[in-house]
């Protein structure tokens, strides 16, 4: 095959972790452990791990504390690969649907207090619009299937 047939064809995808895991906040804990063990192996920039790791961390809460709540033997499946310069994500349960306007462009929250008076709550979407690519959510059959990627390449400029 020639370097420029090549060059052409599409990248395969590589999986970075798989896995399914019981929703409460200490198995999320673990799987972000897990994934930050398996970025040793993938030569990522670490900006970009932290950044995987930041909006997991929150999306993972997010379907522990509100999605979960008082669901009995609640499972997460998390998906994460690198395919043509981008890293994927998807999370997969069974819970609560996802509120509609969460998925919109969220704005920073008012933060004209000091800092000691701020709300705990309510930057996370921000958050994760902010540091994603191409966000997807879908529910069907009772199951939520959120995706979403992160590009490799930091912007140059």
């Amino acid at each position: 095959m020639t370097a420029s047939r090549a060059a052409a064809m599409p990248s395969p995808q590589c999986a970075v972790l798989r896995s399914r895991f019981p929703a409460t906040a200490n198995d999320v804990s673990i799987q972000l452990a897990r994934l930050h063990r398996a970025f040793d192996a993938t030569g990522l920039r670490l900006s970009l791990q932290h950044d995987v790791t930041i909006v997991l961390g929150e999306v993972l809460n997010n379907i522990v504390e509100h999605a979960m709540t008082d669901i009995g033997a609640a499972w997460v499946m998390l998906e994460v690969t690198r395919e043509d310069g981008r890293l994927h994500v998807e999370t997969t349960d069974r819970g609560r649907p996802l509120p509609p306007a969460l998925l919109a462009s969220v704005d920073l929250p008012e933060a004209k207090l000091p800092i000691d008076d701020l709300p705990e709550g309510g930057f996370g979407w921000f958050i994760i619009h902010t540091l994603t690519e191409d966000m997807v959510y879908e529910r069907q059959g009772g199951i939520n299937r959120l995706s979403f990627s992160f590009l490799e390449q930091a912007d140059e400029g």
